[in-house]
């Protein structure tokens, strides 16, 4: 079995190593996890060991590595990716797809968004629409949504959620593997934040970070929950989260119900 190299390095073993490393993992640590011993691993790494795809789908499930990086790992390996990726059109999505939507119809009269791996709003309910209105016809970008000088007035408690935002994104890109468009979208949400003074507020005064939304002359205070698939064997499907909406208060509640 050949396998693709990176100098004396194979590939596979350069990507494990990257991710053991990014996992805080010693060899010794990876090798209980996977059940593989220490000398494995180490082989592993350096190239000096066959491939099979029982071990890496063994050393990718220790890692916990995405199922869109899992094929890469394969790949690495020179054997198959095992993963498919569909579009969200695709027939065989169409039952899971429909218990999203019920999820968002049920949320209403509170929005509700089907996100992407790229922070894309690629579907919402009509609250959604509504509370976010969609210009042009791409996905709406909610770094720029959030984050960005033009609309971040919007969010009065903004140097509170946007670093809170911040901190959510950094670390959905250090548990994902090499990404250019997560990378750049990180880059971007931390310039936006670059003039904003760090929040000082005591960490426990409120318990979850609400964003308090100006609309006209009203402040609509939020609280937000996600929901994705657990057991998702598939990418686009394992990358999808439903962002939903809550009020928190009276104000917020008659808001939503009433407009």
């Amino acid at each position: 079995m050949s396998t693709q190299t990176l100098g004396q390095v194979t590939a596979f073993g350069y990507y494990m190593k990257q991710w053991r490393r990014q996992r805080g993992l010693s060899q010794l640590d990876l090798a209980v996890r996977a059940d593989v011993s220490q000398r494995h691993v180490s082989f592993l790494e350096m190239g000096r060991s066959r491939l099979g795809e029982n071990v890496v789908h063994k050393v990718a499930e220790a890692l916990q590595v995405p199922l869109r990086d899992r094929n890469i790992l394969l790949e690495a390996a020179g054997l198959a990716s095992a993963y498919p990726e569909i579009s969200l059109a695709d027939e065989a999505a169409a039952p899971f797809y429909a218990a999203i939507r019920r999820i968002l119809e049920s949320h209403e009269p509170y929005p509700a968004f089907v996100i992407n791996r790229w922070w894309e709003q690629v579907d919402a309910n009509e609250a959604g629409r509504r509370f976010f209105p969609q210009s042009g016809d791409g996905p709406i970008d909610l770094v720029d949504a959030f984050m960005a000088p033009a609309t971040r007035g919007k969010i009065e408690n903004f140097s509170m959620v946007g670093w809170t935002f911040l901190r959510r994104i950094r670390r959905e890109v250090a548990d994902s593997g090499p990404d250019e468009r997560l990378q750049e979208l990180l880059e971007r949400a931390e310039t936006y934040m670059k003039d904003v003074p760090v929040n000082t507020e005591t960490p426990g005064s409120e318990l979850v970070a609400c964003p308090h939304f100006r609309i006209g002359d009203q402040v609509i205070k939020t609280m937000s929950m996600v929901a994705r698939f657990g057991t998702a064997r598939e990418v686009t499907l394992d990358e999808l989260r439903v962002e939903l909406v809550f009020p928190i208060d009276e104000e917020g509640e008659a808001f939503f119900r009433h407009g």
